[in-house]
């Protein structure tokens, strides 16, 4: 059960840095926007792996 709600709380983390590299990409168009987005996708793909996993 630990697991799962650390997973939903990853998936949330990832979720809001995911806007953030959005607004960054569509804003400035920096190198960051895509070190943040490449983040998110990592982030978000850990967490789903600890809310799927039994």
């Amino acid at each position: 059960m630990a697991k799962r709600k650390l997973g939903l709380k990853l998936l949330v983390a990832g979720t809001l840095i995911l806007l953030v590299a959005l607004l960054l990409l569509f804003n400035t168009n920096s190198i960051w926007a895509l070190v943040t987005l490449g983040a998110s996708v990592l982030i978000n793909a850990v967490g789903l792996t600890m809310v799927i996993a039994k």
